[in-house]
């Protein structure tokens, strides 16, 4: 091919045309010789006009093969080369057009899955159910042709459409609706049809004649051009709907509503947690109501076999609980010094209500008797499992810092914090009531008395935190 190509110019040449140009005017002008030697003379003039004429009628057909036609060739080649350039470039314009095209698709997709990603971290960091909702209505809003969102969920047990969450447009009507879904009027509105059709209903579909005028007059109205009701699922329940309005005419197509869809099955996972919760906060709550039913009635039991100490559980845990706040301790914490503090004298149970109303001093035997219901509080709760330590908290309760506490002489750090706690409350509150072997010694001697053992007998942060209660914050036992 690169041979047949170098021939082709090679005729083509300058060079070549005057070679075989020169060659033709010699054999032209030969035969004019010729043809004169045999004609009679002419003028000089005449002679010269027959020849150039001769000459001319003779080169025509080498200039039409020599230069006319190369260059009708190549006028020709040219155009198909530009015909050629010009159709790549439309193609090239078009594939230019269609990549726009690609990339703003791209784009568009990109927005939704954003606001996909957007819900889906709603529905693992949101436990409040307006924040969830109005952070899913934010994310769909955020898609930009969406501008009124309108969230409703059925609750457990309830015909009616709550109104959860909705934003957008300020002038919407929705918002005042209430769809009762036992009134059969309800099939006819777009969110009670979608509710009862587990289908998507559009709002603005005028070929609908089952979808209410008013719902698209008031609409219309305010200036959407597109609407539509999406059913909430849970499973083949539907379980709420949402509605997204629009601007944009013919705004929700086949990726719009698919998207709709991944949002309602968002919105479905939301629902089924937050019902869960709630129905584990419910049954957490009835436990906690259970079980602190079940302390006060131990520690009633308790007190009814002694009526001098009526109230003592009760006086301690609220002492108790206020030191372990002021010292910084959580609420669980709390919440086991609160259980501790009733329950701490269970173990009196075994002691004798004659020497626990006994009027005078204890003897050794009877004290010793008295100092057992630690142990036997301690073996009479350590088969429950609390989620606190409080078997251990009430075998220490009357343990001391300097080892002087019964019933094992434990020291410092042995001892837990909640029993160091409960310690202070329960020798505070003693002092300051009424008992039958002495009359009441007043909140001024019981500070004075765990002021002064302070760091020996009792824990330095309890006490510090009980001054501060009474002496600046002014606490005192309720009645």
């Amino acid at each position: 091919m690169a041979k047949n190509h170098d021939k082709v110019s090679l005729y083509q040449s300058p060079i070549y045309l005057f070679v075989i140009l020169a060659i033709s005017v010699t054999v032209a002008e030969m035969q004019i010789m010729i043809c004169f030697h045999f004609l009679p003379p002419f003028p000089v003039v005449i002679g010269a006009v027959i020849d150039s004429l001769l000459l001319f009628i003779l080169l025509l057909p080498i200039i039409y093969f020599f230069v006319f036609r190369p260059l009708k060739l190549h006028i020709s080649k040219r155009e198909e080369t530009e015909k050629t350039l010009k159709l790549a470039n439309e193609q090239l314009q078009c594939n230019i057009t269609n990549l726009k095209q690609t990339e703003e698709k791209l784009g568009y997709f990109n927005i939704l899955l954003t606001s996909i990603r957007k819900i889906n971290e709603a529905l693992l960091t949101c436990k409040e159910e307006s924040h969830l909702f109005s952070k899913i209505c934010d994310s769909i809003l955020h898609v930009g042709f969406i501008k009124f969102v309108w969230i409703g969920v059925i609750e457990k047990g309830s015909s009616e459409v709550k109104l959860v969450a909705q934003k957008g447009f300020e002038d919407v009507f929705i918002s005042s609706i209430n769809i009762d879904l036992k009134d059969v009027s309800s099939h006819l509105d777009p969110i009670g049809k979608a509710i009862h059709t587990g289908e998507p209903v559009d709002l603005l579909d005028r070929e609908r004649d089952s979808v209410k005028e008013p719902w698209k007059d008031e609409a219309m109205k305010r200036g959407y051009a597109s609407s539509v009701a999406i059913p909430v699922k849970d499973g083949g329940e539907v379980v709420g709907v949402l509605t997204v309005c629009s601007d944009k005419e013919y705004a929700f197509g086949k990726e719009e509503m698919e998207y709709l869809r991944e949002v309602a099955n968002d919105i479905a996972v939301g629902v089924k947690s937050l019902w869960l919760e709630k129905d584990l906060k419910r049954s957490v709550g009835n436990l906690q109501r259970t079980l602190n039913a079940t302390i006060e009635a131990i520690s009633l039991m308790s007190e009814m076999r002694d009526p001098y100490t009526t109230g003592h559980e009760r006086r301690v845990a609220q002492l108790a609980c206020a030191i372990a706040k002021e010292i910084g301790m959580t609420e669980d914490q709390i919440e086991g010094i609160r259980v501790c503090a009733f329950l701490h004298d269970v173990g009196k149970i075994v002691v004798p209500a004659e020497i626990l109303s006994k009027p005078s001093q204890l003897n050794e035997y009877e004290y010793g008797i008295v100092k057992s219901h630690p142990r036997v509080g301690y073996d009479i709760l350590k088969r429950l499992e609390f989620p606190y330590p409080v078997a251990q908290t009430i075998l220490q309760h009357h343990e001391m810092l300097n080892g002087a506490g019964y019933p094992s002489g434990l020291k410092g750090e042995e001892i837990v914090l909640e029993a160091r706690i409960l310690a202070v409350a329960d020798v505070v509150e003693a002092m300051t009531n009424h008992r039958p072997y002495r009359p009441a010694l007043g909140i001024d001697k019981a500070l004075d008395e765990i002021s002064r053992n302070k760091d020996v007998l009792y824990d330095a942060k309890a006490v510090d935190a009980c001054m501060r209660l009474f002496m600046e914050k002014g606490f005192r036992f309720e009645a």
